[in-house]
């Protein structure tokens, strides 16, 4: 029994935006019908420091079977450490027997990259040509990628409340990005006539002002995990149609919907799942005019169907190292 195990620059290597974001349509269309299995993750709480140990398998018949294994320390920010990392195993599905092993965080960053643009080709606006990022963390990053792969942004501004990890995206990714990077000195400025916005914190408190955002906007809110987390505010979940990747997580986990639906602000029947507009069962953007919510809390689904692409693409072009397990 061989594993493939993959190194950060291969992983990056085997999963191509553009690539990625056609298979997270498909992992939220068979999520959505019913096709993929998709359980209930495992969180468990590891003291003292408020660290999560999450465990997530799923199985997308003819595509892939695993589980991912994430952890997420807030306490290694200020360690010089990842906040987020951990593995993810695709096992064969015939036989069960482990094929390939890879680096769960950045996994995890790719793929919810590839969603936000798989939700921003789906719902944004097509004259979209301004981007904005709040967080400019390994989330953040993808983030900009995902939104440059699907639209045509002439400029992606940028916030973070650390000016240099700001400065420092800006100047990495300058060449691997069409649009033009921007930082700017508030999420105020970054959102302004923005087209497209994503907030990619852990942050517990709305990150901008939902007055400030522009008519028709499309906002993806990927960095919000827990209930007690929350990037947008009230008035932007009142103003706009909401999306999500999973009805029932997002009113487990998603903070700022869970307090929007307690307090009346919005209705979960009226929330339209990604992979409904996939698959044309429910209508995406109906107006121009109507601002667009995609807020995500992950799915294992997303995980799998990353990793069974990136191991077909690392097998055909040779990449990985092959451990025989015996």
């Amino acid at each position: 029994m061989k594993l493939r195990v993959l190194s950060a620059d291969e992983l990056r290597r085997s999963l191509p935006m553009t690539d990625a974001v056609e298979a997270m349509k498909h992992a939220f269309a068979a999520f959505s019908s019913g096709v993929a299995t998709v359980p209930q993750r495992l969180a468990v709480a590891v003291p003292p420091d408020d660290g999560l140990l999450l465990v997530k398998p799923a199985l997308l018949p003819g595509k892939g079977l695993g589980a991912k294994l994430v952890s997420v320390f807030p306490a290694n920010v200020q360690k010089g450490r990842p906040m987020i990392s951990g593995l993810v195993v695709l096992l064969d599905e015939t036989t069960g027997e482990p094929m390939g092993l890879c680096d769960g965080g950045l996994l995890t960053a790719l793929r919810t990259g590839a969603a936000s643009g798989a939700a921003t080709d789906l719902l944004a606006r097509a004259d979209a040509k301004v981007g904005a990022i709040i967080g400019c963390g390994v989330q953040g990053r993808t983030q900009a990628v995902g939104i440059d792969a699907v639209r045509e942004l002439e400029e992606i501004r940028l916030f973070d409340t650390d000016a240099a990890k700001m400065e420092g995206v800006a100047a990495e990714m300058t060449e691997i990005l069409r649009a033009r990077l921007v930082p700017t000195s508030s999420p105020e400025e970054a959102i302004d006539n923005a087209d497209v916005i994503c907030t990619a914190t852990t942050s517990t408190t709305p990150v901008f002002p939902g007055v400030g955002v522009a008519v028709g906007a499309h906002i993806n809110g990927v960095g919000s995990f827990t209930p007690a987390m929350c990037e947008v505010d009230d008035d932007t979940i009142r103003r706009a149609a909401i999306f999500v990747d999973s009805r029932e997580a997002a009113l487990r986990e998603a903070g700022e919907l869970i307090r929007a639906t307690e307090s009346g602000l919005t209705d979960p029947e009226e929330w339209t799942e990604l992979g409904e507009v996939v698959e044309s069962s429910r209508s995406g953007r109906r107006s121009d005019h109507r601002i667009s919510f995609f807020k995500s809390v992950g799915l294992a689904a997303q995980d799998i169907a990353a990793a069974a692409l990136a191991f077909e693409r690392a097998a055909e072009l040779g990449l990985g190292v092959e451990v025989d397990l015996g």
